[in-house]
């Protein structure tokens, strides 16, 4: 998240009060029978049936890796199959036939949150807890064939999760899965791209990390505008320079756009896995908070993290998005106008005709958190898409 400031929050715009439920794993070490938990999924009432539980065989379980499950989003595979992943808005993509099915994930906290939607069903917010567990996805009476996303929700500094794979109920299979969207976009940023803070649903803490949702960012709307993929490459409190508390020597984006899970140097992203069309880099928010910053070195930083970035997609536009958050608030000095001009200095010194600049307006957020809104993410969609759809022709 953006430290240091109010806290953002959001409103859940679309979807039903009978799909507003967070629900928990089926802890491996205290797993009741199958059928025994049920998970709402649009009009559905699921519960996994586990291939121990049902009498199933092994056969019954699906690695992550397998070519039945399309990943959008950056991953990183363990020796057994397993998909690691610590950017937010990752997605797991799967077209299932048969009744049950279930979710192995392997979680470093009890902060991890994913979205799961079946169908197109608005998405259900289900929680991990830490270590192993077994996840209810899906049950239905009358087998069928079903299409299923999975979205990890959760900010890069709120846990590492590894998805092991899926269990398949009795006579269930993982059909060739629909082809994902040919468009590519990538957006790198802190927790405004993550989505801190954005889902606040009645009766709820105003505070607490369930409320992080990439999956309602300004960035993953525009993906669905344009029917396009979406890799976010965000992590929350870090800046170009320095993180949030002025920190220098921490993993900010020069360092953790390198890598598959943000706070592993060793996993190193192989940039051809996906070359996107689109960039939009949103940062500068955190190197403000403890004040302006060296122009010079803020900007001849910023030139030299965008040449990376071109460096790994030679054709695509890259749109430097101005924060929402960073303002000209009275009586205090300009930071808002001064990102923006250091911003259009990045553009001037790097006189490349596929980067421009994006302003976006000020979203104040909520009075006890300056993380924009769901609705005011909806905003900035609005305001950037217009760049986007005139320099892509989309």
């Amino acid at each position: 998240m953006t430290r240091g400031i109010r806290q953002g929050t959001g409103l859940r715009r679309f979807l039903p009060r009978a799909s507003q439920n967070t629900f928990p794993a089926m802890h491996l070490k205290n797993r009741l029978p199958s059928f025994a938990r049920f998970l709402l999924l649009g009009p559905l009432a699921c519960a996994c049936l586990a291939a121990e539980s049902s009498g199933a065989s092994s056969a019954g379980f699906v690695r992550a890796d397998s070519p039945e499950i399309l990943v959008e989003g950056r991953t990183a595979t363990s020796p057994e199959g397993g998909l690691r992943m610590g950017f937010p808005g990752v997605t797991l993509h799967l077209k299932f036939e048969g009744s049950d099915l279930g979710f192995r994930v392997k979680a470093s906290s009890n902060d991890v949150y994913f979205d799961v939607s079946v169908d197109g069903a608005a998405p259900v917010r289900l929680q991990a807890k830490e270590g192993e567990g077994l996840y209810p996805l899906f049950h239905s009476a009358t087998p069928g064939v079903h299409r299923i996303s999975i979205v990890r929700r959760t900010e890069s500094w709120e846990g590492v999760c590894e998805v092991q794979g899926f269990e398949l109920g009795k006579g269930g299979r993982l059909l060739a899965p629909d082809p994902l969207p040919a468009r590519k976009l990538e957006f790198i940023g802190d927790s405004i791209t993550c989505g801190s803070s954005i889902d606040v649903r009645p009766g709820e803490p105003q505070l607490g990390n369930q409320r992080s949702d990439a999956n309602l960012t300004f960035a993953m709307e525009l993906g669905r505008r344009f029917h396009a993929q979406v890799y976010l490459v965000s992590y929350g409190g870090r800046g170009v320079i320095r993180d949030w508390q002025g920190i220098r020597d921490t993993n900010n984006a020069p360092q953790f756009y390198e890598r598959a899970l943000p706070d592993d140097p060793k996993s190193h992203w192989d940039p051809r896995r996906y070359v996107p069309d689109a960039i939009g880099i949103c940062l500068g928010t955190n190197d403000f908070n403890q004040g302006i910053p060296d122009q010079n070195e803020f900007v001849n930083a910023y030139v030299e993290f965008v040449r990376k970035v071109r460096r790994d997609a030679p054709n695509a536009w890259i749109f430097l998005i101005g924060s929402p958050i960073v303002w000209d608030e009275p009586g205090k000095p300009p930071r808002g106008s001064v990102l923006n001009a250091y911003i259009a200095e990045v553009v001037q010194k790097l006189d490349d005709p596929r980067v421009e600049a994006a302003p976006v307006h000020h979203y104040p957020g909520h009075s006890y958190d300056a993380h924009p809104t769901a609705a005011e993410h909806q905003a900035m969609a609005t305001e950037l898409e217009p760049r986007f759809r005139k320099a892509l022709g989309w």
